[in-house]
């Protein structure tokens, strides 16, 4: 899968609206949808969302999906099939350190209420699906450049099981044992 590397504030920015963000996930997670399929999802104004959906695709990050429209009326929209990064180095002066500031408080935040929510919810799985969930931790000594061949690594990993659960299109592949598994990781140093 293509990576496409945002450097545009503007287009960053557009992320920064908490159900935008919701949309690009449920998006994801579920495949193309229209905006009413959303906003029931979401307990949102369909209007609302057919707003956001638009300013998702004005940025880039989905696009129409006419071919499952059944009549003129019906407004289907798709992840574009590739992966976005940013960096914050990318975004230099006070607005930019705004926008990406406000833009991770907001990822990580929402990153812990999911964790909390699986953790309320983990008796609920079947016992396969709690097995196979983990979490964990780790104190390691390393250099930048180890750092970043980790990373790198770890992402390479990463991408092929991301591939596997999607089409070529990008969407995910439907009833084939698969469920949407949420993994999220950060790496940084730290003094003690």
């Amino acid at each position: 899968m293509e990576t496409r590397k945002i450097t545009d504030p503007e287009v960053l920015k557009g992320l920064t609206q908490p159900l935008r963000r919701k949309l690009f996930r449920l998006l994801q997670q579920i495949g193309p949808a229209t905006a009413g399929m959303l906003a029931k999802r979401t307990d949102s104004d369909p209007g609302l969302v057919s707003y956001h959906l638009r300013e998702l695709a004005k940025h880039g990050f989905i696009v129409e999906a006419p071919e499952l429209a059944r009549d003129r009326r019906e407004r289907w929209w798709r992840l574009v099939p590739e992966a976005t990064s940013w960096d914050t180095l990318d975004f230099p002066g006070p607005e930019g350190a705004a926008i990406t500031d406000t833009l991770k408080a907001q990822m990580v935040a929402d990153e812990l209420e999911r964790l909390t929510t699986y953790q309320r919810t983990f008796h609920a799985w079947p016992q396969e699906w709690q097995r196979a969930s983990m979490s964990s931790d780790s104190q390691i000594r390393m250099t930048p450049d180890e750092l970043r061949q980790m990373t790198a690594e770890l992402l390479e990993v990463i991408t092929r099981y991301t591939d596997q659960g999607r089409n070529p299109d990008g969407t995910p592949i439907p009833d084939d044992g698969r469920e949407s598994v949420f993994l999220f990781f950060h790496v940084f140093p730290e003094k003690p």
